[in-house]
């Protein structure tokens, strides 16, 4: 999962530097910090990135623009209350220069669903800057089957060992053969314009042939309808009928599976900052942010729905993957 943020947190460096080349070369270059936090509900922050923006000329790595020596606190409010306060300050990684944590001691309850969290970053040859959002709620309703049997796949709440069969092999279409097929209810969703996703996520032993090796493969779930939609949810332009797009169907299709062998299947709700920034990916606006003072995106995911979790082997049925 570490090289998922990291591919992330590239990302959102390679698009500040976009911002920062659309205003013209007679811009003046002003050093910012960047700042990029993905968390989980019920988990602590395992990896905040904080770096400094670079210049064009600069290469895109922590090695080179990451910033150590900056005093990060994470900061809770619960639903009822007017006022954050402290949940705990944290820690620089010893080896990884701009890479910052805070242990399970000093967060034991993790993000909590519906509870709002900021993010404040002191440094001295830097302006303070802080971030803020909101643990979202559970995705509801997950339903998942294997398409090939039409039978309903077990969950890792369900059973920890079961472990369901795919079968994999490749097709002339990226859409002709599925392997998973998950329906839930996106109403909610929908109407806090939020967004769902997905991570497949391989075991370590999954990982020893590096010619097809990917530390995970997220897709982010949108609405079946041409990218102007996507981006602009308007009722009109889904239809009339709230039961074209109340239940969402989310087929995995064969190209996203690049392992045989064990691996764990997450679905995930996104809050409104990941869907801000994604919407920003495919239209034509600059890069969005939620740092004040910086650059950067602090969001929150949420995973633990029961049946947000599933244990699958896939065996290929031929010699190897694309």
């Amino acid at each position: 999962m570490k090289r998922y943020y990291i591919n992330i947190f590239a990302l959102a460096a390679a698009a500040v530097l976009m911002m920062s080349c659309e205003t013209g070369t007679s811009t003046k270059y002003d050093e910012m910090l960047a700042l990029y936090c993905y968390a989980k509900a019920d988990s602590t922050i395992d990896s905040l990135y904080l770096s400094r923006t670079g210049d064009v000329n600069e290469s895109i790595c922590l090695d080179n623009l990451g910033v150590s020596g900056a005093t990060i606190i994470l900061y809770e409010r619960s639903p009822s209350d007017s006022d954050y306060t402290v949940i705990g300050t944290l820690t620089e990684y010893p080896e990884r220069k701009g890479v910052y944590y805070l242990p399970d001691t000093d967060f034991p309850t993790g993000f909590r669903t519906g509870y709002s969290y900021r993010i404040g970053v002191g440094h001295d040859d830097y302006d303070a800057l802080y971030a803020e959002a909101v643990c979202p709620p559970e995705l509801p309703g997950i339903s998942v089957t294997d398409p090939r049997t039409g039978l309903a796949m077990t969950s890792i709440a369900e059973d920890p060992a079961v472990v369901d069969t795919l079968y994999y092999r490749r097709g002339e279409s990226l859409d002709d053969i599925k392997l998973m097929d998950c329906r839930f209810d996106s109403l909610l969703i929908l109407a806090e314009e939020r967004m769902a996703s997905f991570r497949i996520v391989p075991d370590e032993i999954c990982r020893i042939d590096t010619s097809f090796w990917l530390e995970d493969t997220t897709e982010t779930i949108w609405e079946d309808y041409p990218v102007e939609t996507r981006i602009f949810k308007d009722k009109e332009r889904y239809g009339k009928d709230i039961g074209d797009y109340y239940l969402r169907s989310m087929p995995l299709y064969w190209y996203m599976f690049y392992h045989e062998g064990l691996q764990t299947v997450i679905f995930s709700a996104t809050d409104r900052v990941f869907r801000s920034f994604m919407e920003s990916l495919y239209g034509d606006e600059n890069r969005y942010t939620n740092v004040v003072n910086g650059l950067g995106l602090f969001t929150i995911s949420n995973s633990s729905a029961e049946r947000s979790r599933y244990r699958i082997y896939v065996r290929s049925l031929e010699n190897k993957y694309p």
